[in-house]
């Protein structure tokens, strides 16, 4: 297609014709209405209502920026939480492992403490029996004296081999026997009949005591020999008390013969 040409007056109509459109809205809609493109009246509406739009948009975005970066803001705080709360929960379990292996450790310290302990009452126990014992043996004159005389005293050792000699026993009887702690050989005062005095020494006689001392005179009693069993100690217990005077056992109780009456 050949391009347009105009004569210069042409070109100054045409000069004219667009400086008065630029100067005057209403030919310019004349124009427009003389090209029937009405429609461009309604650009500047649509590119309005597009603006309009464009803005709201933007006002979204911004909005969804927002949002996006506060949820990663805090997508980033929980991270940190939960890193922090890993390592305590490391710290914890170091901590627990600590503490477990301290409490092991006390533990066996207190069942070392527990075991002397225990050794340590065995052996005052066993201090006070024998201190109880040697007191015993020496008060058994005064004790006994009043209701026996020839008093000779002996212990478990210093009797084996008299049990020998005096006794056949079974195994079972002759290692009963020797568990007693003192035996004393008299006589009654007033009938001069002769007795075996099976002695059983504690620092607090309680029916135990008692029973063993019945059962090992009761073996004597069995090989025909007269016996009698003792309970002597610093203490008796009711219980004890009473247990004696069912089976015939005499109660030294601190030195002083109680209950049961010995024979004359």
């Amino acid at each position: 297609m050949d391009d347009l040409k105009f004569s210069p007056e042409e070109e100054q109509a045409l000069e004219r014709s667009i400086e008065a459109l630029r100067r005057f809205p209403r030919l310019r809609r004349a124009m427009i209405e003389a090209l029937q493109m009405e429609e461009l009246f309604a650009v500047p509406e649509r590119l309005d209502r597009l603006t309009e739009v464009v803005q709201q948009i933007l006002v979204r975005l911004d909005a969804v920026e927002k949002v996006a970066h506060e949820a990663k803001q805090a997508a980033l705080e929980a991270k940190q939480e939960a890193q922090e709360a890993k390592q305590a929960a490391l710290e914890a379990k170091q901590e627990a492992r600590e503490a477990k292996q301290i409490a092991l450790e006390v533990r066996d310290r207190v069942d070392k403490m527990e075991h002397r302990l225990t050794k340590v009452e065995q052996n005052v126990a066993e201090l006070k029996g024998d201190s109880e014992e040697l007191k015993a043996r020496r008060r058994i004159p005064s004790v006994l004296g009043r209701h026996f005389k020839i008093l000779r005293i002996y212990d478990s050792e210093q009797l084996y081999p008299l049990i020998g000699e005096m006794l056949v026993l079974d195994e079972e009887d002759a290692t009963e026997l020797l568990y007693a702690d003192l035996f004393v050989h008299a006589q009654t005062k007033m009938t001069r009949q002769e007795y075996w005095l099976v002695i059983e020494v504690s620092w607090g006689v309680g029916v135990r005591d008692v029973d063993r001392a019945h059962e090992r005179a009761t073996i004597l009693q069995k090989h025909g020999y007269s016996a009698i069993g003792v309970a002597m100690g610093r203490t008796v217990t009711r219980e004890a008390e009473r247990r004696a005077k069912q089976l015939g056992v005499l109660i030294a109780r601190d030195g002083t013969l109680v209950g049961t009456t010995p024979p004359q």
